[in-house]
């Protein structure tokens, strides 16, 4: 059994380890309802992008919104998510890459509206 402290401490980034193969970012076969616990609660992770979620609080050192990041990854499209996680991870001298992530998915969104219209 696991806590979220523990996924987050496994999500973070080592240096010198960052580029990782797309298949063991995604793999959740490995996770089931038995083997991962998200809090005391007994709250289990059963989905993958409550998987994802995770994945983003633990990248962005923010493990006081990890409901957040979760329920962003099951409502918002993934490709504006992918696409401001990777401008605040590659931004070089942010202080709290949580908030720039936020900012980037708030721009990225008025973006894709206007281009709907």
């Amino acid at each position: 059994m696991y806590s979220v402290k523990e996924i987050l401490k496994n999500l973070r980034v080592e240096k010198g380890k960052e580029e990782q193969k797309q298949e063991e970012l995604f793999d959740t076969s490995s996770l089931s309802k038995k083997e991962v616990i998200l809090n005391d609660n007994h709250k289990y992770i059963s989905k993958e992008y409550q998987y994802y979620g995770l994945r983003l609080a633990g990248k962005l050192e923010d493990p006081k919104r990890v409901t957040m990041y979760i329920k962003w990854a099951k409502e918002k499209p993934r490709a504006i998510l992918e696409q401001a996680f990777s401008f605040a991870i590659d931004y070089p001298s942010a202080k709290d890459k949580s908030r720039l992530f936020m900012w980037k998915v708030k721009e990225l969104e008025k973006e894709y509206k206007a281009k709907k219209k």
